[in-house]
């Protein structure tokens, strides 16, 4: 399941740089996700790497902390704190996108670290 986590988590970092980009000067939550995401697939290679265990609950963490900060930022953006820009509702759309992708990274990092894996 690391390998699949790996994966999702390039989706994740494909649609997360944009969105931190784009919200930069609108939503700080959206700016977060994009440090959460990174350093999510950090954790991910690192464990792929040395196998830890910690490191697959360390990636997964940030999977959750960065959904929930994608939910707060874009929730900002489409309420009063955005500016109202197309660039915003862009945004907002993109991380509707991103916050599943998220939550997928986290479940296939957690069944890699209860010992559920793709590879021997």
């Amino acid at each position: 399941m690391e390998w699949v986590g790996l994966i999702v988590w390039l989706m994740v970092m494909g649609i997360a740089l944009p969105v931190a980009i784009t919200g930069l000067p609108s939503s700080p939550g959206l700016v977060l996700q994009g440090l959460f995401g990174t350093l999510g697939i950090v954790f991910c290679i690192l464990y792929i790497i040395e196998g830890d265990e910690w490191m697959a609950w360390t990636s997964a963490a940030m999977a959750l902390v960065g959904a929930a900060s994608t939910l707060a930022g874009a929730s900002w953006l489409v309420q009063d704190g955005g500016t109202g820009s197309v660039g915003d509702e862009i945004a907002a759309g993109l991380a509707g996108m991103e916050i599943p992708l998220m939550l997928t990274a986290m479940f296939s990092l957690i069944l890699a670290a209860v010992g559920v894996t793709t590879v021997s």
